[in-house]
């Protein structure tokens, strides 16, 4: 039977310890990637597969978006691990990258077994050093050094997240505006966005007594939105979902009523459609409250480039899922092991 090492009981949890120390664990991935010989490590691909599952396989969708935008000339997908692992055949030809935090995620490395006996290259982007996943990869780039202490899984996000912009930073084959810049400052950017905690933490208490949550997020941030629908749902189970702002509006509003939390995600790019969206949803009867470095957002971040600005936008919506767990008295870390009935789930899991 799974069980968490080391509960604690009360706040602070370990998840919320975790968040705290995003800074310091996103300057590291960035030192680490800076070390490491990035341009021969990814190569020339002539097709690019991103794989990984829960939180890393949101990271490895992002991966694939930010990788297509540097290498327009390269076709650059997200698989889900399970997918190349069990089902649709590893496309042929390809470099398949696989994302962990852990490096022992069963499913992740099987689908890297698999693509490697069929002849495609494979690479890893891993938290940990020593980990299976070193051994089952044709290349390795470890980013990290500590283990995420919550199953609830935060600053292992944001730094896969963060590594992966740095490599396609360094890979780079066409003009346009560099991404080093704002690396360079991400970290303080990051610890500057921890000053949203007591404003989110009001929020959460308020969204924790819903009967549902949905996250809306538009560009790279509907990433953001089905990663803070999973961290919400891993706490304390209130049942969430995450869709591209306009999506939403193609069905799923239409069953918004004064149970429901709306948490929307605003940039500076919105513009008169997303104010438009904003109104309709504010006539619904949800609850809405706007998160994002737009000025029209209630919770203010600070301004990134585009790129990178779901690292900077998915900490509120860590906070978030933290205090709505507090809330709801759960403990955010062992992911719910402590109800009979979910357990069996979590086992598979870890199998």
């Amino acid at each position: 039977m799974v069980a968490f090492p080391d509960p604690r009981r009360r706040h602070p949890f370990h998840m919320h310890e975790m968040i705290l120390g995003q800074p310091a664990s996103v300057a590291e991935a960035l030192q680490r990637t800076a070390a490491a010989d990035v341009r021969s490590f990814l190569g020339r691909p002539g097709r690019l597969v991103l794989t990984g599952c829960g939180t890393s396989f949101h990271a490895a969708m992002y991966g694939a978006r930010v990788f297509q935008e540097v290498m327009p000339s390269v076709p650059v997908l997200a698989i889900q691990a399970y997918d190349l692992a069990y089902g649709s055949s590893v496309p042929a030809n390809a470099t398949v990258l696989g994302v962990s935090h852990s490096g022992s995620t069963p499913t992740t490395n099987g689908a890297l077994r698999r693509a490697r006996r069929r002849g495609c290259r494979t690479l890893a982007v891993c938290g940990l050093p020593g980990s299976v996943m070193e051994r089952v990869a044709d290349h390795t780039l470890v980013i990290g050094s500590t283990h995420d202490h919550s199953w609830a899984n935060t600053m292992s996000y944001t730094t896969q997240l963060t590594a992966l912009a740095a490599i396609a930073s360094q890979s780079k084959s066409h003009v346009g505006p560099s991404m080093e810049p704002s690396l360079r400052g991400l970290a303080r950017s990051v610890e500057k966005t921890l000053g949203c905690e007591s404003r989110v933490r009001r929020l959460a208490t308020r969204i924790a007594h819903h009967a549902r949550v949905t996250f809306l997020g538009t560009d790279l941030d509907e990433i953001t939105a089905l990663e803070a629908a999973l961290k919400i749902r891993e706490t304390c189970g209130l049942p969430a979902s995450g869709y591209h702002t306009e999506q939403f509006l193609h069905g799923p509003y239409l069953s918004i009523d004064d149970r429901e939390s709306i948490v929307m995600l605003r940039s500076r790019d919105d513009g008169p459609r997303s104010a438009a969206i904003a109104r309709a949803l504010e006539a619904s009867r949800a609850t809405v409250a706007t998160i994002g470095e737009s000025t029209r957002a209630k919770i203010r971040l600070p301004a990134m480039s585009r790129l990178l600005r779901p690292i900077i936008s998915i900490v509120p919506l860590q906070f978030l899922a933290y205090y709505a767990a507090l809330a709801r008295r759960a403990n955010p870390d062992i992911m719910r092991t402590d109800i009979p009935r979910l357990r069996a789930g979590v086992e598979a899991l870890f199998h």
